[in-house]
């Protein structure tokens, strides 16, 4: 399979003289984490979430982060795919650098765009036709000992944990370490809402906790099952990560899609 089976074409996209501010209202309401920034008709450089996420962290709390421009956060130069380079290929590549989305360009003229999402759908569809390709199990794929936050956690410092540790996802674990939720990147954005309403948004979220913010209650999936099934789940609700239990219901890993990828790729 290639990736111009799977790309989704006309990305959006973004210049790199627009705000922030105007980047990540672009992406709220068209439900991506992902910008392809251009100049002209030229690929210049690619803006994350992630990417805005960070410059808000470094702000720490300032709400003139919105104002800066986008080719001053992007990451660039950007990776780049072709449309006829393999579904296997590239897969390996994004789990690999941990990479949300590759643009998909052809003699320089942007195509469209492939998110990871994309490539583990399209991998699962793979795998299951005529029949499983995989005995892996979680425990084969996920991370182990994650990074954690308490539903008492400030915020600001769930989002410190997160930009530290380079992880979008947290498993919210209460005093006896039993997963009482999840706190996503996604999770984050919501509770701090658009960005041209930061500044009075910021009034009301001092003292914003975790528990106020996070998914509850999270979906877990156990150490023994099978990786395919997970990675259906995954494909099916667009979900980021999930927490890894025991046979006894502790916490012992995460699963991200980007793990789950990485071993069927």
């Amino acid at each position: 399979m290639r990736l111009r089976d799977i790309m989704r074409p006309g990305p959006i996209t973004i210049h790199g003289t627009d705000s922030l501010g105007a980047a990540q209202r672009v992406m709220a309401r068209s439900r991506i984490r992902h910008l392809p920034v251009i100049a002209g008709d030229r690929l210049v450089g690619m803006l994350s979430a992630r990417d805005i996420l960070a410059v808000r962290a470094r702000k720490d709390g300032h709400g003139d982060w919105w104002s800066i421009r986008v080719h001053d956060a992007m990451t660039a130069p950007a990776q780049t795919a072709g449309p006829d380079d393999s579904l296997t290929e590239v897969a390996g590549r994004m789990a690999l650098a941990k990479i949300g989305a590759l643009p998909v360009v052809e003699r320089g003229a942007l195509l469209g765009l492939v998110t990871v999402t994309d490539v583990l759908d399209a991998e699962v569809r793979t795998a299951m036709a005529p029949a499983p390709k995989t005995l892996a199990t979680v425990a084969d794929a996920m991370t182990p000992f994650p990074v954690t936050a308490a539903p008492e956690t400030a915020i600001a410092d769930a989002v410190a944990l997160m930009i530290d540790h380079h992880v979008r996802h947290l498993p919210v674990v209460d005093t006896t370490r039993t997963v009482v939720g999840m706190l996503s990147e996604r999770d984050v954005r919501s509770a701090i809402g658009d960005p041209v309403q930061y500044v009075e948004l910021r009034r009301s979220t001092v003292g914003l906790h975790v528990r106020d913010v996070m998914t509850a209650p999270a979906i877990s999936v156990s150490f023994d099952q099978p990786l395919l099934e997970v990675a259906k789940v995954f494909a099916d609700i667009r979900i980021g990560a999930l927490p890894v239990l025991d046979k006894f219901g502790a916490l012992v890993g995460i699963l991200s899609y980007v793990d789950a990828l990485r071993l069927l790729a």
